[in-house]
């Protein structure tokens, strides 16, 4: 692969990164404030997450993406929700790609 996609790749993946954890930060407290229910979870290992902010235990983060991707994020009445629910839709799957194409790039040698 060439030297441009590779760099592309790697930008994109990195924005996306920020631009989606941003963004799921954002609408868990925004779903905390209008439907706390949904993310109200709690595991066997919530323990390990004392201190730290609730949108980073992982059962409560796969909620969060769960509620973007879901029709119940039509539900949330706030005009912020839409734009993060946005983000979190094509920033996932973008970084996603981004992040593939850098692994398959590293797999060949081309790096």
């Amino acid at each position: 692969m060439s030297l441009f996609v590779i760099s592309t790749a790697a930008l994109i993946a990195f924005i996306c990164t920020g631009v989606y954890l941003h963004a799921v930060f954002r609408l868990h407290a925004i779903i905390a404030t209008e439907r706390p229910e949904w993310v109200n979870l709690r595991g066997a290992l919530d323990f390990l997450y004392t201190g730290f902010p609730r949108a980073a235990n992982p059962n409560v983060g796969a909620e969060v993406v769960k509620v973007a991707f879901s029709s119940r994020a039509r539900q949330l009445t706030s005009l912020a929700a839409a734009r993060y629910v946005r983000h979190i839709r094509l920033c996932l799957p973008l970084g996603i790609v981004g992040y593939l194409v850098l692994v398959v790039a590293s797999s060949q040698g081309g790096a």
